[in-house]
Formats: C-alpha cells, structure tokens, sequence
C-alpha cells in the first residue's frame, strides 16, 4: 500500500487517484498513516466521499504535514525534443479518447481493427482555453503515434490568389494518402475551418468547402486520422464536426490541484529549490493557471532568485517567498476565455458539444 500511495502522489491527474483508490478497500488497510494519506490525495482530487471512506480516526488528521516530492522521479515536462503523454500532467480523459482513436489503430490493436473490420479515420477536435497543452498533446502523439505526422498551418494553405488555396489542400491531401497511415495536425484550426456565412468573402467560403471535401473522404481517407486544435470552436464550421471529420470533440481544461502540483514539480526539476520551498501552498494559490501560466510564474521566481543571488558559488535557492513575489506579476489567463465559453455552454449547446465545458464550469468556475 505504501508503494501504491507513492506513485498516486506523483501522479499527473486526479482521475488516477481517484480510479487507483477507489479499487481497494478502505477496511482492509488497517495502518492508520496510509489510510490518513490516501484521504489527504482523495480530498486533493475533488472526492471528499471516497475520502470519508478511508479517513480513519480524528487524529489521523496528524499526518496532513506537507508531502515532499521527490523531484528525481518526476518526470520533465518543460519543452523537449521527445516529450510523452507521461510529460503532461492531467487531461487523463483526453489522453484515452486520442489514444483511442489515433494510437491504437496503427499500434497495438491494429489486428482487432483489421478483424471488426473498422477503418481508421475521422478525427479528434481538441478546444479549450489557449496554454492549457492542446498543442504539447500533439507533440507527445507525434512521438508516441506509428504513423506520419503532418503540422497544417493556416499560413501555408491561405493565399490572396483564388484558387491556389483549393490546390494547396488537395496537394496536401494527396501527400498525406500517399504517406499512410498518418495525422493530419491542424493547430488554431478556426483559421482554415471558420465559419461560412452569406457575408463570408468568396475566399473564406471555398477554402473551408475545399477542406470538407478532402475530409469527407471521396477519395479514400482509411488510414488518415485528422487532429485539430481551436480556443474558439464557435468559431468553426459545424460541418466539420460529422462523422468522418472531427468526430470527436474533447475540451481540455486547465489543470487541476493534483495536475498542477504534477506540472510545477517537473519544472522545477534540476532547478535549485530550497527544501522550505512549500509546493503545495504554491499550487493552491495558482487556482485557474494554465500550465503555460505555471511555467510564466516559474520563469518570473527563477529570475527574483538569479537577481538575489550573488554569484554561482553563493546563489539564493527557489523558496515559497520567491514564488509569492512572482504571483503579484503573473496571474491566471484563463479568465476571459472562461467568461466567454460560460456564455456558449449555456445558451449554444443544443447539440451536447459543451457538455464537459459545462460540467466543468459547474464544479470549479462558480
């Protein structure tokens, strides 16, 4: 159980905390200090009923001291050449649903595929607000994914001479074909797939038909697995999202306590850190924070620190002071996005797409 209750405090997600514990049971752990730390990480990822189960006695309440981290097991997951879906801490659910349809039908479950007789296709649409890892996520798939992985930028596709946009995404279609099994990565995916409207210009209109015919797969599009990233997906054409397109949206969220204290601790990873250094008072004042907030508000106590700090020899370690200093400059930027999705999740979700959108504005944006 101690094992156990080690690698569940390192964990990248509350949804692993909650599945790994809630697979024992409570009575047969009769040591009071494990059971003590198990309530702690269940009330850490949101499940204060899980945790009532495991709490034991009153005075088990002794061991909430502050967990050290053992920072050597803790994987990286700053920017890196070969970064994993291990890297990225939280967004479990959408590491399933990509592995799911992208990962396994051109890795390990091929064969079963090949047997039910099911094409490889359609896609992924990822939305949520910007630096919460859409585009690390994709990173990490095109390391772990058998299969070619093609970056479409917007940039190279538009062009101000009609027609050559059109040519531009059959060429890159009929490369793609050509390149199977592969994914098609479409980064702020509003950019080619925005919605066409009577008052569109010409241009916007074709490009985004020209896009859906390739999709739709009149040639045959078996093997070709489309990933798309947006912060806006009102923006996007619902077209896009039927079968054999984005066929599957998934809303990644900013992280949550479990995932934050997973992402702050590989950033600071082979930083000198003072052993005062208290993370979790860090991770609770950082409600909100994105990770790409968390790796700012690093940055701005890496630089306090280097600024105390007379020389290498006698350099002023990270403590909790620096990182309370850094919160008066960087702060969450989510905010906006939040405001703006609440509106959509509430008055345009007829069809269920904000479904998560809503469930997670109901539990932590209240």
């Amino acid at each position: 159980m101690r094992a156990v209750l080690v690698l569940l405090e390192q964990a990248p997600d509350s949804s692993v905390i909650i599945d790994g514990l809630g697979q024992i049971e409570p009575d047969l752990i009769s040591n009071s200090e494990l059971r003590a730390r198990a309530a702690i990480l269940l009330r850490k990822a949101d499940d204060s009923d899980l945790a009532d189960e495991w709490h034991m006695q009153p005075e088990a309440n002794a061991a909430t001291n502050v967990i050290a981290i053992d920072r050597s097991a803790v994987p990286v997951t700053n920017q890196s050449a070969h970064i994993t879906f291990d890297d990225i801490g939280g967004l479990e659910n959408v590491k399933k649903q990509v592995r799911r349809k992208i990962i396994n039908p051109f890795q390990n479950k091929k064969a079963l595929f090949d047997r039910f007789k099911r094409k490889a296709g359609g896609g992924v649409l990822m939305y949520g607000p910007p630096g919460c890892g859409k585009t690390m996520l994709a990173r990490a798939l095109a390391h772990e994914c058998n299969a070619t992985f093609l970056n479409v930028r917007a940039a190279d596709i538009l062009d101000q001479y009609v027609g050559n946009a059109e040519k531009k995404i059959a060429q890159m279609f009929q490369e793609a074909r050509a390149s199977r099994p592969v994914v098609l990565f479409f980064d702020e995916v509003e950019a080619l797939a925005q919605k066409r409207q009577f008052e569109s210009s010409e241009r916007v209109n074709t490009t985004v038909s020209a896009l859906l015919t390739e999709m739709d797969g009149f040639n045959d599009n078996d093997g070709v697995l489309f990933l798309g990233a947006t912060n806006v997906p009102w923006s996007i054409d619902s077209a896009f999202r039927r079968p054999g397109r984005f066929d599957r949206t998934l809303f990644v969220p900013p992280p949550d306590r479990v995932a934050r204290k997973f992402i702050l601790s590989g950033l600071l990873k082979d930083r000198p850190v003072s052993e005062k250094l208290d993370i979790e008072h860090v991770v609770e004042k950082c409600t909100g924070f994105s990770g790409a907030d968390l790796s700012a508000l690093v940055d701005t106590a890496v630089d306090i620190a280097i600024e105390e700090s007379p020389s290498v020899d006698a350099l002023v370690p990270l403590s909790t002071n620096h990182f309370q200093e850094a919160m008066q400059e960087v702060k969450s930027s989510v905010g906006e996005w939040l405001g703006q999705a609440r509106s959509f999740s509430e008055y345009a979700n007829s069809s269920g797409m904000y479904d998560d959108l809503a469930a997670f504005l109901k539990k932590y944006a209240r």
